[in-house]
């Protein structure tokens, strides 16, 4: 097959990790061009891929008629519609980063100027390519389940994400980004909705921040974790972003050498050393959604902060067997209903880049097999995928509204 020519529109962590696939897959991607206006970012730009060349504004980009077969929009979600219509109009196929955008109106416009343009739009729905989910999809469509009649999935932030992404980071006021339920949850209003294998019809939700206000806030805490004397705090910044779990992190706001000192050093004053309980955060610590499907079947998501780690699981009830599964742990079972229990175990070793459990690598191998007209397991378009922020969007709505079920039409 042939390689396929890509620009990264962002080199920030998921634009980075498109970059990081093309340069260990080469025969796969030729990254011919990165668009970086962060200064940091561009000198990691100038280091670890000396071959793309490198423009401050996509105007500047768009001037050079760089021929490429994918751009890869992995920009802060409020710039998404300018981005996405102005690569669009330019002639590219895009790969988008979720959320499309953070309200209906931008979604629709990006939707619409991928008909008008006639372009290709991936949305990054990153769980369908997981080893575990396609798993799922295939056992599903087997039949072994019978027919599914419910679904209960839950997905558990971990109180370390929560409180970098949702209380410092770029998703923690919704008027600034967009609620929780799209910034976070739109991945398993997708899965839902691909693993029902059939159109939600109305959605209900209850949810709100409880926890993580200054009501909450310890006596004598200060506004930044390095002045305050709570040093035994579980959030305090230098504790999580020198943590294993939370060093990752630290590219937010430090692209130096990744080390405790250098961390600490950059990390002072920032946003990411604000206390948890006195931020300007306002979205979600913990939501409830119930969907209804055409057919009748139902679905239910949790989103919760409050875990020790990050892990999604999965109960799928079907006609015939129940099937159980943690996606970070990449096992199932499968309960045959007057028989035996089947238990899987999914072999991720093959994904040599990203995370979300081998998601990212294997949706780059699928898009690589779409851009090259070959079948595509779980490559979305945008006609399925505002299906999916539809739900999101009216969720929070029935949120706001004490649970009122919305229709959903698109």
């Amino acid at each position: 097959m042939k390689t396929q020519k890509l620009v990264v529109f962002g080199l920030g962590q998921r634009g980075n990790i498109y970059a990081l696939f093309a340069k260990k897959n080469p025969e796969k991607f030729d990254l011919v061009a990165i668009i970086e206006n962060n200064p940091k970012r561009q000198e990691l730009a100038k280091k670890e891929y000396p071959g793309a060349r490198l423009f401050e504004n996509y105007q500047d980009f768009l001037a050079e008629k760089i021929s490429a077969d994918i751009v890869a929009v992995a920009t802060q979600d409020e710039d998404h519609k300018e981005h996405a219509i102005a690569m669009m109009q330019a002639g590219y196929d895009l790969l988008l980063e979720k959320p499309i955008a953070n309200n209906v109106e931008d979604c629709m416009a990006i939707y619409q100027a991928s008909k008008q343009y006639n372009r290709k739009v991936v949305v990054c729905h990153v769980l369908r390519y997981t080893p575990f989910y396609s798993t799922v999809k295939r056992i599903i469509d087997s039949g072994k389940l019978g027919e599914v009649i419910t679904i209960h999935a839950s997905e558990n932030v971990g109180y370390y994400h929560q409180a970098h992404s949702f209380v410092r980071g770029p998703w923690r006021n919704k008027a600034q980004s967009s609620p929780m339920i799209l910034a976070k949850c739109c991945h398993d209003m997708d899965i839902l909705r691909y693993l029902m294998g059939e159109e939600c019809l109305s959605v209900n939700s209850y949810g709100g921040l409880y926890f993580f206000n200054e009501k909450n806030a310890p006596e004598n805490s200060t506004q930044y974790c390095s002045d305050c004397p709570h040093g035994d705090c579980i959030y305090k910044a230098q504790t999580i972003y020198t943590s294993q779990n939370g060093m990752g992190f630290s590219r937010y706001f430090s692209v130096r050498e990744m080390t405790e000192e250098y961390i600490l050093e950059d990390l002072k004053k920032t946003q990411y050393d604000r206390c948890v309980f006195r931020s300007d955060n306002d979205v979600v610590d913990h939501q409830v959604t119930i969907m209804q499907f055409a057919n009748g079947k139902t679905a239910c998501h949790t989103m919760s902060a409050f875990s020790k780690e990050i892990y999604r699981d999965l109960k799928i009830h079907g006609t015939k067997a129940e099937l159980v599964g943690c996606v970070e742990d990449n096992t199932m079972e499968i309960r045959y209903f007057g028989g035996e229990v089947e238990k899987i175990t999914i072999d991720v070793s093959a994904a040599n880049v990203g995370g979300h459990m081998g998601g990212d690598y294997f949706m780059m191998n699928s898009l690589y097999k779409a851009l090259n007209g070959e079948v595509a397991e779980g490559i979305t378009y945008l006609d399925v995928s505002i299906e999916s922020h539809l739900m999101s969007f009216l969720a929070e709505e029935s949120r706001m509204n004490h649970g009122d079920t919305r229709l959903i039409k698109k």
